[in-house]
């Protein structure tokens, strides 16, 4: 009998380990998301020092507070306390109760360079639309839509990702940082281009400017010229990325646009 009872004692230590290993995995997401510890016990209703106890392991919530906080994010309990969750996951049920458009604006100017190898210097200008489960990326020539792709995104923990397709263009992929939560809205950036070239259709892979307010093209080619060239110091270089750094300065730019439009 002393035996049974020791297993079972056993067994259910191993039970809490592991449950309280995936809890405060999943409770340091919600931290992030929210910003602070203190937002977070605020909005579940205890203390700060009570939450640093759940984050270090030296305390376990009561089963109230973790129904609340499942209520509260509108994940079940099996999920919280049995499965390692991303930041995206979390942010993907607030946004089915806010909608996503608290974060994005429906549409977005895009900038990138014509692809055609009797127009390098031109640059593209292009619509994105992000509806709450879609999206549309459509591209422009003097005014006209000379090709649409559509199709669907995902959130991941540090970016978006835009799967488009076109029965008759293939597919089309764009790839951007994750706006900060800490903004009220996305005013842009830059972001990664995958699409069939003009030439021939074949596969390029470029930068693209996703901004909230038009840029005249004319204006600003120099701008945008700079910020969608690739540059390297060496001859050749093993690949290519784009910088959170980057990004904000395509930011930073079209925020003062914005400012100078208001004037």
């Amino acid at each position: 009998m002393k035996d049974s009872n020791l297993e079972i004692k056993i067994l259910k230590n191993k039970i809490y380990d592991e449950t309280s290993s995936i809890f405060i995995h999943n409770l340091k997401k919600l931290i992030q998301l929210e910003g602070t510890q203190k937002k977070l016990a605020s909005k579940i209703g205890v203390s700060e020092d009570l939450l640093s106890k759940y984050k270090s392991g030296d305390a376990f919530p009561a089963i109230e507070t973790i129904l609340y906080i499942c209520k509260l994010y509108n994940i079940t309990i099996d999920e919280f306390l049995n499965i390692p969750l991303t930041s995206s996951y979390f942010e993907d049920m607030l946004y089915d109760d806010t909608g996503f458009e608290d974060i994005f604006k429906q549409d977005y100017f895009c900038y990138f360079f014509v692809t055609n190898s009797g127009k390098k210097s031109g640059i593209h200008e292009s619509n994105l639309r992000i509806t709450k489960k879609n999206c549309i990326f459509r591209i422009y020539i003097k005014g006209e839509v000379i090709k649409e792709f559509k199709g669907t995104y995902k959130i991941s923990d540090n970016l978006v990702f835009f799967n488009l397709y076109s029965r008759e263009y293939g597919y089309a992929y764009i790839t951007m940082i994750k706006p900060s939560l800490n903004k009220s809205k996305y005013i842009g950036g830059i972001a990664m281009l995958s699409l069939p070239s003009d030439a021939n259709s074949k596969p390029c892979c470029q930068k693209i400017i996703i901004s909230s307010s038009k840029i005249n093209r004319e204006l600003s080619f120099d701008i945008l010229n700079n910020f969608l060239c690739f540059k390297s110091e060496r001859g050749s270089f093993g690949n290519i990325k784009i910088s959170r750094y980057e990004d904000e300065k395509v930011y930073d730019f079209i925020t003062n646009l914005n400012e100078e439009t208001k004037l």
